[in-house]
């Protein structure tokens, strides 16, 4: 099931929230929650549903023995074996038959795929699972007081599927006491509609011209730039739309959950990129990954010897390359089980890392309106062209795209064709209306309605139903695309 369909709109999501409403206590609601959670999942593939409680139930106990034990050693051998578990798991499911693959290619053989298909959301519920393990793990008081509760924060229906990543010492203030109110509610179903806006009325209809031009078979300039740079807007709108249906869903809960999202296609350069962009994930793999390897023994061994050879600010910009390398690759990595993946996360790698060493500087363009317009063209331009090597199937239809767009610039009918055949009135206003919002440099104190003054929090709600109308229609007339990343 997926947060835009008939049946979780207007039939489980209304049924639920009364449940809750109706439900005594604390555990009374986190009951309803963690039944409607499973519910929810058991409808992407039901057969998945007893490995999500296996996961779980690993993971509780793993908290409690690190809650319990005495001594390091065995502390670290209970933490690390819950970690090699959860990586396992989805190591099985999502990169064995990549790695049978790149086996066969590699020896020659013939080995059969396994063909196992993924279980929903099993990166994020994965990486959730994993944030429970460290932190119960750093602070032993800090775990769960029961299995339901640590049920519930891995399993919690709005985040499960595509995010955002809450850590565990967020949850667990929440999942012990919160409450909820008629305005809490009211913009929590707000922030879900315009989500579903974002999805509905603006990436999938970007999407068809995306999927025309990469599933067609004519490919020039024109076509490659609009699929780059319409695909840079239907991620957006897809991906920030999900992260707000989804902490809009948490709020009618009680739950808040992490910010995703924050204007990321106005950064000025790809480190602030990656600030605004899927910020639960970058923020786990600072938390998780970065800064532990950055602790370990041999870079801090390493690092010791470049301060004393080159000076400390000089070591301090070469020490960050072995983490940061790490850290891209498994980027791309956790994004699918393929080898554009893992160039894309290179690829945004390698600029983060030429800005983090002094080879790109930004911050002396940032003091002048043409420098910061300058960075912004940067920034795009590198994502873009990192979006190709995201949306592609393969390499080479993401090299073949690449030299398009750069000199296919001999135009013929059959291209001209295809062009007018996906751009409409309808698509190209789609189009133009998110690359225009996307790039909009809008100030925190003025994104809520509530602080713009009372006269415009009754006309935010207004739009937001005459945009529930809307969306409506567009599902009434079907055509539905998944959530790209509920895919990974």
């Amino acid at each position: 099931m997926v947060l835009t369909s008939a049946i979780f709109l207007f039939a489980l999501f209304p049924a639920a929230f009364a449940l809750y409403r109706l439900a005594p206590g604390i555990r009374g609601k986190n009951a309803v929650l963690l039944v409607l959670s499973l519910a929810f999942y058991s409808f992407g593939r039901l057969a998945y549903v007893p490995l999500l409680i296996g996961s779980i139930l690993v993971n509780w106990g793993a908290g409690r023995l690190l809650g319990s034990l005495e001594g390091k050693a065995r502390r670290r051998a209970v933490g690390c074996a819950a970690v090699a578990f959860d990586l396992g798991l989805m190591a099985a499911f999502k990169y064995l038959d990549f790695l049978i693959a790149n086996v066969n290619a590699l020896l020659g053989t013939a080995l059969p795929p396994a063909g196992i298909p993924m279980p929903l959301g099993i990166s994020f519920f994965t990486f959730t699972s994993i944030s429970y393990v460290v932190e119960v793990w750093r602070k032993p008081a800090s775990m769960a007081k029961s299995l339901w509760e640590a049920a519930l924060y891995i399993s919690f229906f709005p985040a499960i599927a595509s995010g955002p990543i809450m850590p565990w010492k967020a949850a667990a203030p929440q999942l012990r006491e919160r409450a909820t109110s008629p305005e809490r509610t009211a913009r929590g179903i707000r922030r879900f509609i315009l989500g579903l806006a974002k999805k509905l009325l603006v990436a999938d209809i970007v999407g068809r011209v995306v999927d025309g031009i990469y599933g067609g078979a004519v490919m020039d300039a024109r076509l490659a730039w609009l699929a780059a740079v319409g695909y840079a807007v239907q991620i957006y709108f897809d991906f920030s739309g999900y992260s707000d249906m989804a902490i809009g869903v948490g709020e009618c809960f009680g739950i808040t959950l992490p910010e995703n999202f924050d204007r990321p296609y106005t950064a000025l350069s790809l480190t602030d990129f990656w600030k605004r962009w899927h910020i639960s994930l970058t923020t786990w793999f600072r938390n998780y990954l970065y800064m532990p390897l950055v602790m370990t023994r041999p870079l801090q061994r390493l690092y010791k010897r470049w301060s004393a050879k080159y000076g400390r600010a000089k070591a301090n910009k070469l020490s960050i390359l072995i983490p940061m390398a790490a850290v891209w690759l498994l980027t791309g990595l956790w994004h699918g089980a393929a080898w554009h993946y893992v160039v894309w996360g290179l690829w945004h790698g390698l600029f983060c890392a030429l800005e983090g060493v002094g080879l790109i500087r930004t911050k002396p363009l940032e003091k002048s309106a043409a420098g910061r317009l300058a960075l912004r063209v940067y920034t795009m331009l590198v994502v873009v062209l990192g979006t190709v090597l995201f949306r592609a199937e393969s390499l080479a239809q993401a090299g073949q795209v690449l030299a398009a767009m750069f000199t296919g610039w001999q135009f013929t009918a059959a291209g001209t064709l295809a062009l007018q055949r996906l751009v409409n009135g309808l698509t190209g206003s789609c189009l133009v209306f998110g690359a225009v919002v996307s790039v909009i440099a809008v100030p925190k104190s003025v994104r809520a309605p509530e602080r713009l003054g009372k006269a415009a929090v009754p006309v935010s709600y207004a739009l937001s139903l005459a945009l529930l109308a809307l969306c409506v229609m567009a599902m009434a007339q079907g055509g539905f695309q998944p959530f790209i990343y509920q895919k990974f």
